[in-house]
């Protein structure tokens, strides 16, 4: 698949208005863009700003472009990331104040025009490369822990969304498909402040807690060790 390609045929039926609410609701497009919003391809990542630039014009898309998982966090990353190229970050900002300040935000100018029917399958794909990981923090335990383990992940790159349950002191993140667990649990650790593990559960609903020894290779060759078998519902 030409990924290039495909979010460029987005944003031209994005470019028209008549599409813009069908595009936005559709199961597979929205999810699709954030993925490419972490492409390594500038250029992927610059037409996926644009696209949504498009569809945050209309004011009914906004409340659910804001809750669209992974969205607002990958174009921060992008405003906040120093390698980003000026491009990039000015279209992240621009996406980013039309959805949080609409009021201030300037209209885009016409793009080409396509048919509004041909948006329903460009995306699905892409929304399947996603995968969730749980992990065990040690050391989460309030806003201000809460707060430094989100930078820790904002630096990887790959990292879609992420949600917390501060009782348990968990975060569940959302990735790409090909980001593994270790990579996420280094990151936490990299503060010095924090432990983690990864949560997997068993086929007869046993949890058992993952630990990544320092310096195990990321792409296997060292075992994942068990630490902590218990039964819950997460």
């Amino acid at each position: 698949m030409d990924v290039l390609k495909v979010v460029q045929q987005l944003r031209d039926l994005a470019a028209d208005p008549q599409n813009r609410a069908t595009i936005v609701r559709d199961q597979g497009c929205l999810p699709g863009l954030v993925i490419f919003l972490d492409n390594d391809n500038p250029d992927v990542v610059l037409t996926a700003l644009e696209a949504l630039f498009y569809l945050a014009q209309v004011p009914s898309n906004r409340p659910l472009m804001k809750n669209e998982m992974g969205l607002l966090i990958s174009v921060r990353r992008i405003i906040n990331r120093q390698q980003s190229l000026h491009e990039l970050k000015s279209s992240a900002q621009k996406v980013h104040d039309l959805l949080i300040h609409p009021s201030g935000s300037a209209r885009p100018s016409s793009h080409s025009r396509h048919g509004a029917s041909r948006s329903n399958s460009f995306l699905g794909s892409s929304n399947r490369r996603a995968k969730t990981i749980i992990l065990q923090v040690e050391g989460l335990n309030d806003e201000e822990s809460r707060l430094m383990i989100e930078e820790r992940l904002l630096t990887v790159r790959g990292v879609i969304s992420f949600t917390f349950n501060m009782p348990r002191h968990r975060c569940v993140v959302r990735v790409r498909s090909d980001i593994k667990p270790e990579v996420l649990c280094r990151a936490v650790e990299s503060s010095g402040t924090f432990g983690a593990q990864q949560v997997v559960k068993s086929e007869r609903g046993e949890e058992k807690l993952l630990a990544f020894g320092p310096g195990s290779p990321a792409k296997g060759g060292k075992e994942n060790t068990p630490v902590k078998v218990c039964r819950s519902n997460v």
